[in-house]
């Protein structure tokens, strides 16, 4: 009987040890991340410190990360963030002053139809391979969006104010992409979203490589398709196989192509 107790008592302790040595790991390999990051030049003390790296890490990057490896299982996770930029935006890579990252708010942002908006610092699906979230303005006061998790299965019509309250704060932020020389585009693009993605044949959520399929759907493959067949397919990079391809959120503007390349004017961090 006492040997039973002994038995149980050491399985409990074993499972503290290995969750405590797990965490230990996990807080290395997010410092030489971090201290990687820096050597390259990409972050720097203005655009990400240590410790909203480590928070990003935490509730977002490496979630993300234990979902990818079990597809490949040769990911390291220092691979895994590189790619993802350390949840730097490439256009934020080595960034020395500050202003940029706090000089925007809620007043500052006039939405228009069209518009891109791609999230930093969370994710747009609880079991999400891949990080960020993206979305599309339907007009000056509301987006469509494919959140992914328990808020909704479908896409939704979101309020502006709830959108950007909900992805920012701390390390979260929200990019704010428009196409500016063809803004007839991008608005069909807005319009099709609501008429016809939303209103008509909602999508339900799932990620997959079925790129040019419309349902299933996910939240930065909703905005491409937005702009493939609601504006016009010269817009955007065209891929082969039937469209076995998944659109990353953070990756989503760089497949738009020539004049309907994206420009970022703002970047939204509190609301």
């Amino acid at each position: 009987m006492h040997s039973d107790v002994i038995i149980i008592y050491n399985s409990e302790v074993a499972n503290a040890v290995d969750v405590k040595a797990s965490s230990a790991r996990s807080s290395d390999e997010f410092k030489k991340a971090y201290n990687t990051g820096k050597s390259k030049g990409i972050i720097t003390d203005e655009n990400m410190s240590y410790k909203d790296f480590v928070s990003l890490c935490k509730s977002s990057v490496f979630p993300a990360y234990l979902n990818a490896v079990k597809e490949d299982s040769t990911l390291t996770f220092q691979s895994f963030i590189a790619q993802d930029n350390y949840e730097v935006s490439p256009e934020d890579s080595g960034i020395t002053s500050s202003a940029l990252l706090r000089a925007t708010g809620s007043s500052s942002y006039n939405m228009q139809a069209g518009d891109i908006l791609v999230v930093w610092g969370s994710n747009s699906m609880d079991k999400a391979t891949a990080i960020g979230h993206a979305a599309i303005a339907s007009s000056s006061k509301y987006i469509m969006e494919m959140p992914g998790k328990k808020i909704s299965k479908h896409a939704t019509h979101t309020k502006k104010a709830t959108f950007f309250k909900r992805h920012t704060g701390g390390p979260r932020y929200v990019e704010v992409y428009r196409i500016k020389k063809h803004p007839k585009y991008a608005n069909k693009a807005a319009i099709y979203a609501y008429r016809h993605m939303y209103l008509k044949d909602n999508p339900s959520y799932m990620i997959t490589t079925n790129l040019y399929h419309k349902s299933p759907s996910y939240c930065s493959k909703y905005v491409y398709l937005a702009y493939w067949w609601g504006a016009t397919k010269s817009a955007l990079k065209k891929y082969k196989n039937g469209g076995q391809h998944i659109v990353t959120p953070h990756g989503l503007t760089d497949n738009f192509v020539g004049s309907f390349k994206p420009t970022r004017i703002h970047k939204i961090s509190t609301y």
